[in-house]
């Protein structure tokens, strides 16, 4: 968890983002989230609270269910970065 969020801070630093219009950052970010509550594995998968943008990376909060056995039912939270415009997400476990 520690490594996502230290790779996503020194991306920011290095790195401006530009986009050409407020519709294509929109766009970008239902894509985003979409992508990070599909890798979520979370049952009902919701992101909460705000994203945050760091240089060419995305970062949610994800919620939902457990679907394993051994925590079926229990709710569950995962972070999730997601490189932008391509890319694949990373989830890490909310401790």
């Amino acid at each position: 968890m520690k490594k996502i969020l230290l790779m996503a801070v020194l991306a920011s630093a290095m790195t401006n983002v530009f986009a050409s219009s407020d519709a294509a950052w929109e766009a970008l970010y239902a894509r985003t989230e979409k992508a990070c509550l599909k890798k979520s594995n979370l049952n009902d998968p919701q992101v909460v609270g705000e994203r945050i943008v760091f240089g060419k990376h995305i970062l949610y909060r994800v919620e939902g269910i457990y679907p394993q056995a051994h925590m079926q039912g229990k709710k569950g939270s995962v972070y999730c970065l997601h490189p932008y415009p391509k890319g694949r997400p990373e989830i890490a476990d909310v401790p």
